[in-house]
């Protein structure tokens, strides 16, 4: 395990160049002037403060509306706890990563912390991660699998141990512009918007909703517009039997013909159709939130930030069927404990865990769908409207692929599907230079 520990400190999480190990030292450093000061100061050995409560440090990078409500619920547990006090801190997912990395590596790691359901591998990979399977059977009543949904159950073991307990599922869905749907005339029975349903349907929406307002030569309303490429692709993908990886995560399925007829659905709705926009110069969300584009594919998370628009009006929608199979991107925060924690420590971090597990209705107003099928099933939480129908597509909600390796993936992964949508090569070229690298990655040690 040493020699497995001293490989985790040489190897960031993130692309290993000279560069970046620079970047993580000076971030080190100051994790040691942050961190390394202030933890002695006010714990003693025992993990308590100088009141004698035990002393739960939990990290995560809710930055946004997301990061307030947290706050509330961990406000509600010290309250109920009141021998615990909850130092919790938030940090920008931009370097959160690289933080969490270098806490668990040389020490100063918190007792909870937050790790996507795509990156638990990568750190589960070095034996960093506390296995949860003692504290699941001594809780009472014991966690058990039926009380949570599937696809984040199953994504948070890893060699069938259970590495993170399950918060929340946050999927890929439909956002559009009611407003501009109603003006089209693309109606229901009643009068009010009605979402496409299949491919047919959106294509039909979506050149409706197209238009040279101006009618000077140049499209200022667009019927579609790709956001994050990466999690549009792997929608798109997963509805074909595609995606980046086979499903034993053992070789590259980007030049698989499935995942070429996906990108060559994107493409089209750019070049063939002309109802989206280049994912150049454009910025795509943007463009939503001011009414200029009519359907967005964008994840849960998003909704508090169009709730802000009050001039905007929306709804929410599973995302249409666009190939054979049900599929859509999907993530989930995972909460999980660090290898080496005091029981004691462990436990007073357990109670946190399981708490937010249980309260995790309020944080689904956050754009979250809880984890536990009780709470999905709660009137309160049919009542969040863009929640409740996103929440009919869990399922299928298909994860960036569970692999250690997945984070030295991506910088192959996204140039390909970017140069496709800029036409700057046809799926086959941009696929096949893709798999190549990627193919290289997968037999590294």
């Amino acid at each position: 395990m040493k020699k497995q520990r001293r490989e985790f400190m040489r190897t960031p999480l993130n692309t290993p160049t000279r560069l970046r190990s620079c970047v993580l030292l000076l971030v080190f450093l100051s994790l040691l002037l942050t961190f390394g000061c202030t933890r002695s100061g006010d714990r003693n050995r025992e993990g308590t403060d100088t009141g004698g409560k035990t002393v739960v440090d939990f990290w995560n990078g809710f930055t946004g509306p997301d990061g307030k409500m947290m706050e509330r619920l961990v406000r509600r547990f010290q309250k109920e706890n009141p021998d615990v006090s909850v130092r919790m801190q938030i940090i920008p997912w931009g370097t959160y990563y690289d933080k969490l990395t270098l806490s668990l590596a040389y020490g100063g790691a918190p007792e909870v912390f937050v790790v996507h359901a795509g990156r638990l591998a990568e750190f589960a990979a070095f034996d960093v991660l506390r296995p949860l399977d003692d504290l699941y059977a001594a809780a009472q009543p014991p966690v058990r699998a039926e009380q949570f949904a599937a696809v984040p159950w199953q994504a948070s073991f890893y060699k069938e141990r259970p590495m993170g307990l399950p918060l929340d599922v946050h999927p890929m869905g439909l956002y559009y512009n009611t407003r501009l749907f109603e003006k089209a005339g693309i109606v229901d029975a009643a009068g009010k918007a009605k979402p496409p349903a299949d491919w047919d349907e959106f294509v039909q929406a979506a050149r409706k909703l197209t238009k040279d307002t101006n009618e000077d030569g140049r499209t200022d309303q667009w019927g579609f517009v790709f956001t994050w490429q990466r999690t549009n692709f792997i929608t798109f993908a997963a509805q074909f039997g595609g995606g980046i990886l086979s499903p034993d995560g053992k070789s590259c399925a980007m030049d698989s013909p499935q995942t070429r007829e996906a990108l060559r659905r994107m493409h089209d709705l750019i070049y063939k159709y002309k109802v989206a926009p280049k994912p150049e110069g454009v910025d795509a969300w943007l463009a939503f939130r001011q009414g200029k584009a009519a359907m967005a594919l964008e994840g849960l998370y998003m909704v508090t930030s169009l709730e802000e628009q009050k001039s905007l009006s929306f709804a929410g929608a599973p995302v249409p069927q666009f190939g054979p199979e049900r599929g859509v991107w999907g993530g989930s925060h995972l909460l999980c404990q660090p290898r080496e924690i005091a029981p004691g420590r462990a436990q007073a971090a357990w109670r946190l865990m399981r708490f937010l597990s249980q309260n995790s209705l309020s944080w689904a107003e956050g754009g979250q769908v809880p984890a536990r099928v009780a709470l999905r099933q709660s009137p309160k939480f049919a009542a969040l409207p863009v929640q409740a129908q996103f929440a009919r597509q869990l399922s299928h909600v298909r994860y960036d692929p569970l692999t250690p390796k997945i984070n030295a993936l991506f910088p192959f992964v996204d140039p390909a599907v970017e140069a496709v949508l800029l036409d700057l090569q046809t799926p086959e070229e941009a696929t096949s230079d893709a798999c190549r690298r990627i193919e290289q990655v997968l037999k590294r040690p």
